[in-house]
C-alpha cells in the first residue's frame, strides 16, 4: 500500500490542482535536462491532466529535449479522437516545438499484444522516467490496470488488456514495473466522482492505484473534503 492521507496535496478546484502539477512539470523538466540532457515524461488521460497540458503551452521548456510517453493507450488508430495521445496533441503537443520522434506513440497496427510488446521494448531503452502523471478511475484503476485483472501481476514493462470494463475493451498499459520506475509521480484525483473511492483507499482498500510507489496524490475539495 502506498497511500498516506497526510501527504495529500489539497486544492480548492481541479484547475488549481492542474496548475500545481504544471509548475511541477516545468521544474522537473529543467532539472532533468540540466542533469541528464533529456526529460522523460509519462502522460495521463483525463480532464485534469488536459487542463495541465493546456497550461504548459507557453511554458519555458526546452521541448527539443522532452520525450513524452503514455501510461496507457486505447486500441484505436492514430489520430482517433478517443486516444489519449490525440487529447494530448490537441491540448499541448501540437502547440509546442517537440520533435515528432520524441512522442512515443503506441502503435496498434499489428494488434494489441504486438503493440504491448513493442512498447515494452521501447520503454526498456531508458533508465528511468523523470515524471509520471497518472489519473484514477472510480474503481481505483490507474492507467489501464484494472482491479482483479491478471495484468496486475505482470512483470512486463507494458501489458495488453483485452477486457477493459470501459470501452474500448482492448488497450495497452504500462505495468507497475514501468510506472514505479520514476523520479517523481503525481496521481491526480479530482472531482466528486472520486470521493467514494478515495474514502475507501483512505480506509485501507487494496486497489491498483495504491500500488503506485512514492507518489504525490493531488486532490480537490470535491474529491477529498477536509
Amino acid at each position: 500500500m502506498a497511500f498516506d492521507a497526510k501527504a495529500l496535496k489539497h486544492f480548492a478546484t481541479g484547475e488549481e490542482a492542474a496548475r500545481f502539477v504544471a509548475d511541477e512539470v516545468i521544474q522537473a523538466c529543467a532539472k532533468a535536462i540540466e542533469v541528464d540532457g533529456l526529460f522523460h515524461w509519462v502522460l495521463a488521460g483525463g480532464g485534469t491532466p488536459e487542463l495541465c497540458y493546456r497550461l504548459l503551452r507557453d511554458a519555458d521548456m526546452d521541448w527539443a529535449k522532452v520525450h513524452v510517453w503514455f501510461g496507457d493507450e486505447r486500441a484505436l488508430e492514430l489520430g482517433h479522437p478517443d486516444r489519449n495521445e490525440t487529447m494530448a496533441r490537441h491540448a499541448l503537443l501540437d502547440h509546442v516545438a517537440i520533435p515528432q520522434e520524441n512522442i512515443h506513440s503506441v502503435d496498434f497496427t499489428n494488434g494489441t499484444q504486438a503493440a504491448a510488446e513493442a512498447y515494452a521494448k521501447e520503454i526498456a531503452t531508458i533508465k528511468t522516467f523523470d515524471f509520471v502523471m497518472l489519473g484514477m478511475g472510480e474503481d481505483g484503476h490507474t492507467a489501464s490496470l484494472f482491479p482483479n485483472h491478471d495484468t496486475l501481476n505482470s512483470d512486463n514493462l507494458a501489458v495488453a488488456e483485452f477486457d477493459s470494463p470501459k470501452p474500448p475493451s482492448e488497450r495497452v498499459s504500462m505495468g507497475f514495473k514501468a510506472l514505479n520506475n520514476h523520479k517523481q509521480c503525481f496521481i491526480l484525483a479530482t472531482g466528486a466522482t472520486k470521493k467514494d473511492v478515495l474514502q475507501d483507499i483512505g480506509e485501507g482498500a487494496d486497489l491498483p492505484v495504491t500500488h503506485i510507489e512514492n507518489a504525490v496524490w493531488v486532490v480537490d475539495k470535491a474529491a477529498w473534503h477536509i
